[in-house]
Formats: structure tokens, C-alpha cells, sequence
């Protein structure tokens, strides 16, 4: 029974101060300025607020479930010699090419590789091409994965480096 008593008192208390905290108080003063308390204080009369506005929140919608397909290998290429920026020096205008792919090994792909975006040779299915006489200067090499029926289906990203030859030029 003790216990009984004791807990009444402590719900009392905990919802007597709950609606305390919605009351409030309000004076003005002689020089028009407002004062508003939640504590009672002389000169103060108690302030009738409208009921709060609460809306019940809506249920989240039930995800829809569905299986995934699986995802397809996304083709990569990339062009693995000579890095971006290297100068290459060579007379006869050669440079070697390698090519990485994670195609490579499948026999239904081929490489087209672009020199100044313009095909270099027919599509092929090495990874390594030499390619020959090239002109002194900026040469910009590009590698293309290409599906059976010449569908392009991943492009690399463009390697620049800088053919240098002897000049037939001599300095008097």
C-alpha cells in the first residue's frame, strides 16, 4: 500500500507539472512592452492558448521487393605503354603499344587503337601493337573495345606523348 501511495504521488507530480508548463502569463507594462512568463508574477493574467495543431503521421509505405538481374561485366580497356607524357625517341617514328583489357583473353572482342583519333590498322585481338613511321610531334593514342559486330564498347582514355627524330637540320 505504502508503494501504491507513493507511486500516485509521483504521477501527481509529473502531470501536474506538465500541464504547468502549458500555462502561460502575460503583463504589459505602463510602457507598452509585453512580458510573457510560464511562472505566475504580480500584475499577470493567465493567457488562453488555442489547443496545439498535431496531425497523426502517415504509415511509411511498404518497398517493393523485386530481384535484381544479375549486373553484366562492364568492359574496361586501357592503355598500358607508353604512360602520358613520356618522349619517345626514335628515328624510324616506332612506338609499341600495350593494351589492357578485362577482355582480353575472350576471342568475340577486338582492339581498335586510334592515333590523333583516326584508326590505326584494321580492328585486331592482341593487346601489343607496333606501330611504325609515325611523324615527329604530338601523337594522342586511343584504345577502343570493340564487340563482334564492331560496336564499341569501352573507349580509354587518351595517352599523349611526343615522337622526336634527328633533324636533317645541323646547327652551323
Amino acid at each position: 500500500m505504502k508503494y501504491f501511495v507513493g507511486l500516485l504521488l509521483i504521477c501527481y507530480v509529473i502531470i501536474s507539472n506538465q500541464v504547468s508548463a502549458f500555462t502561460v502569463y502575460k503583463k504589459v507594462n505602463k510602457d507598452g512592452t509585453v512580458v510573457y512568463s510560464d511562472k505566475p508574477f504580480p500584475g499577470a493574467t493567465k493567457v488562453n492558448l488555442p489547443p496545439i495543431n498535431t496531425r497523426k503521421t502517415q504509415p511509411l509505405p511498404t518497398p517493393i521487393v523485386t530481384e535484381k538481374a544479375p549486373e553484366k561485366e562492364v568492359a574496361t580497356i586501357t592503355i598500358l605503354s607508353p604512360t602520358n607524357g613520356d618522349s619517345i625517341r626514335s628515328n624510324a617514328g616506332e612506338l609499341t603499344v600495350t593494351v589492357g583489357t578485362t577482355h582480353a583473353a575472350d576471342n568475340r572482342y577486338k582492339i581498335q587503337l586510334l592515333i590523333n583519333d583516326k584508326p590505326y590498322g584494321v580492328p585486331v585481338q592482341t593487346t601489343t601493337f607496333t606501330l611504325k613511321e609515325l611523324d615527329r610531334g604530338i601523337i594522342k593514342i586511343k584504345a577502343q573495345l570493340q564487340g563482334r559486330r564492331g560496336k564499341v564498347l569501352a573507349t580509354s582514355s587518351e595517352t599523349v606523348v611526343y615522337m622526336h627524330k634527328a633533324s636533317i637540320n645541323r646547327a652551323r
